[in-house]
């Protein structure tokens, strides 16, 4: 079993995770509608526009996960084939060049939940508590993904680098 299957492990992880991705995004945005039609509060009215530009984000994300995704395992697989090497090589400055978004969604969640408090303790407005509501479920959403999408990160990394002590060797 060659070093591919790792890679091939992390798109297969990454199609899915899109495929969840864009099943929230739909339901969330499905949420909306529901609280706005079916809702007799002004807050389950309110919630129209948060859940729905949540999921609209979430639902793009999906989508455009999958097809790249799909896109790059044959392109993947075609690098792998010319010259195994240079491929790993390429594929451990492609996985460090993103680990700082981990970061960065755990800041932004961070900021997104001190907000939402911040909506609740001093306002009384249905629609600023929508809002917090859909920053809250945009950040927590945000951190799920990104904490199954770090744990393949590291994994994979970790291949990554057994691999080139390996062909040091």
């Amino acid at each position: 079993m060659g070093f591919f299957h790792y890679t091939a492990a992390w798109i297969k992880g990454e199609i899915l995770e899109a495929m969840i991705i864009l099943a929230f995004g739909v339901l969330t945005i499905a949420a909306g509608f529901l609280f706005w039609r079916i809702g007799s509060t002004p807050s389950a009215k309110a919630l129209l526009l948060p859940l729905v530009f949540t999921g609209l984000i979430y639902a793009a994300i999906g989508i455009s996960m999958k097809f790249s995704n799909h896109k790059r395992m044959t392109d993947l697989e075609q690098s792998y084939h010319q010259d195994k090497s240079a491929f790993v090589k390429a594929e451990k400055q492609r996985v460090e060049s993103f680990q700082y978004m981990y970061v960065i969604s755990k800041l932004v969640a961070t900021v997104f939940f001190a907000a939402t408090l911040l909506l609740f303790w001093f306002t009384r407005n249905p629609n600023l508590h929508a809002l917090g509501i859909g920053l809250t479920l945009f950040a927590l959403s945000g951190l799920v993904v990104d904490y199954f999408s770090q744990e393949r990160a590291d994994i994979y990394y970790k291949a990554i680098l057994e691999t080139i002590q390996n062909l040091k060797q």
